[in-house]
This record gives structure tokens, C-alpha cells and sequence, in this order.
């Protein structure tokens, strides 16, 4: 008898420092970096960048946390042999999430538009919200006030505008390592002015006419904005916006304590 009771008091115990004691690791490999945060309790420590998995190992140590990745590239392979021996949950269209899924593909969702949405549903429940993730695109999210991922739309970042314009014709210049001279003006005085101007001119009329749009379809809605190229819009754009460079990170966070 007092064997099976220590047997129960060791498993116990177990459990209860897997699930409530170990810190979460929450980890974002995007098209050009790799972020991540510390989720202890309620707690988030600042967030750690870097481009390489074994900096990640590095920088928090090993078989003391518990991980989940949210990867738009196709190399959880490589994230399986590298974190072998790390407790580690990989999210995918199969992850069981802290919210509803209304997408005709849900396969080829992007699991930082999945983690966004969880991160903004945790953040103001019970509440329409519309994630706008400055990044390589930029994507326009709708979570509604139950909960549910309905869907949204996908289009062409700061960037890659900018070097579209070059790409595909002869003599436009790629003024993309241009980004800290970029202006919000009508007008430019010079072709380069001009494809500076533009790209942020453009874009900054398609967020406020999507916000708009959205507006009209969805009561009460909030308006939350992520992503790298947040600062070149969070100040310019018509409607009160709500910016955190961290949602995806959070969101993840959320999905790995549903999964605990």
C-alpha cells in the first residue's frame, strides 16, 4: 500500500510540474526571422530573436520548458531532430485551438494567421476583431464575437510591392533597402520619390478601406495590427487601431495551454 501511494504521489507530481510549473516557449518562424517569448504563468518575458534553432536552445536552456512552433516554412523535420528531446507541440491545421475554424481550406491556413486570431480572441473576448499582420503580406483577418476564425484576405506587403515594381518592368529601381525614407505624400518630385510614396500611399489606403469595409459588416468591430511593418501604419491609418507586435506569440501561447 505505501508503495502505490508514492507511485501516485510521483505521477502526481509529474503531471502537475509538466502542465503547471514548466514555463511555455512560444516560438514564430516567419518568411525572414524567428521570434520568440517566455510564458511563465501570466507572465511574458521580453521577446528573443534570432536566425538559427540552436540559438533558441541557447538562449532558454533545455528540458526545462515546455514548446510550441508555429512555422511558415516547411521544416518541422529539422525542428524534430534538433528539439528531440524538448517536450514540443507543433501547430497545424490538426491542433486542437482555443477557437472555432470556418475556412473552406483549413489545411492551407497559415498557422500565424491561426496564432493571431487565437492571441486576439484571448485578448478581447466576446468581441468582433478584425488582425491586420504587416509582414511580407499583408493579411486582414475577421475573428467574430463567438470565437470563430471566418476567414479574410491576403495581399502584398510594404516590401514586396516595392520590389515588384522593379522586377517586373525595365527601369523602375528596387528602392526596397529604401524603407527608412519612406513619406506618406500624394505626390513625389522623383521616379524613386514617387515609388516610395506610392508603396506606402497604397497601402495605407487599402488598410483604411478594408477597416472601413469591415466596419460596416461587423458591429463594435476591433481593430488589432501585428507584424514587422507595424510602425510604418500604426500612426497613419484613419481608425483607432489596437498594435501589438506580440499577438502571434500570445496566440501560440494560448493554443499550447488548450493542448496541456
Amino acid at each position: 500500500m505505501v508503495l502505490i501511494q508514492a507511485i501516485l504521489i510521483f505521477v502526481i507530481a509529474l503531471n502537475f510540474h509538466k502542465s503547471g510549473n514548466m514555463p511555455n516557449v512560444a516560438v514564430d518562424i516567419g518568411n525572414t526571422r524567428i521570434k520568440s517569448a517566455l510564458f511563465a504563468e501570466s507572465a511574458k518575458e521580453p521577446t528573443y530573436t534570432c536566425k538559427g534553432y540552436e540559438d533558441l536552445l541557447d538562449h532558454y536552456g533545455r528540458k526545462e520548458h515546455q514548446w510550441i512552433f508555429g512555422s511558415v516554412s516547411d521544416d518541422q523535420q529539422v525542428l524534430k531532430e534538433v528539439f528531440s528531446d524538448e517536450d514540443v507541440l507543433f501547430l497545424d491545421h490538426n491542433t486542437p485551438l482555443p477557437i472555432r475554424v470556418n475556412y473552406d481550406t483549413p489545411e492551407t491556413l497559415g498557422v500565424d494567421r491561426l496564432a493571431a486570431a487565437a492571441g486576439a480572441a484571448y485578448q478581447f473576448p466576446e468581441r468582433n476583431v478584425l488582425v491586420i499582420d504587416c509582414g511580407t503580406c499583408i493579411t486582414y483577418d475577421i475573428i467574430d464575437s463567438a470565437g470563430i476564425f471566418q476567414g479574410g484576405v491576403i495581399a502584398p506587403g510594404l516590401t514586396m510591392r516595392m520590389k515588384a515594381m522593379s522586377d517586373y518592368t525595365r527601369r523602375l529601381p528596387d528602392i526596397s533597402g529604401e524603407m527608412s525614407q519612406i513619406m506618406l505624400k500624394n505626390l513625389g518630385k522623383s521616379t524613386r520619390e514617387c515609388l516610395l510614396a506610392g508603396s506606402l500611399s497604397a497601402s495605407v489606403h487599402e488598410i483604411d478601406g478594408f477597416i472601413s469595409s469591415f466596419l460596416k459588416e461587423y458591429d463594435q468591430l476591433v481593430v488589432m495590427m501585428t507584424g514587422g511593418d507595424t510602425n510604418h501604419f500604426e500612426s497613419k491609418v484613419k481608425a483607432p487601431i489596437f498594435a501589438d507586435f506580440d499577438l502571434v506569440l500570445t496566440g501560440l501561447n494560448r493554443i499550447l495551454i488548450k493542448n496541456q
